[in-house]
């Protein structure tokens, strides 16, 4: 049984990358699960595709505020608040902005 089961999103340390920043909120050490699931936020603050991501394991995205595009393969998709996207394991991809606002989304991430 994890030690934790709430944490909120001001107590977790962002961890910054070139196009975004982060923050890992449930399958970390605090509050750990089972089968590799994990949720976390991210905050895309760029106008251009930053990282390229590829995971092994399968992720969704719900974006909760900014309107953007989420790279997916070779296919560029619109994204505003209330959509939800689908990550199929090994498949590259990247999010950016394309409004005045970051987009911020909710993702999670689990075996296959």
């Amino acid at each position: 049984m994890p030690k934790k089961h709430v944490c909120h999103e001001s107590a977790v340390r962002r961890e910054i990358h070139a196009d975004r920043w982060s923050k890992n909120l449930v399958g970390t050490r605090a509050i750990p699960t089972t089968g590799g699931f994990s949720l976390g936020l991210a905050v895309y603050t760029e106008t251009v595709f930053g990282e390229r991501q590829r995971h092994e394991d399968q992720e969704a995205l719900y974006v909760v505020s900014g309107v953007g595009e989420i790279l997916l393969g070779d296919e560029v998709l619109r994204v505003r608040p209330g959509s939800a996207a689908y990550v199929p394991p090994g498949v590259v991809h990247a999010t950016r902005r394309t409004g005045k606002d970051s987009v911020k989304v909710v993702y999670a991430h689990g075996a296959i």
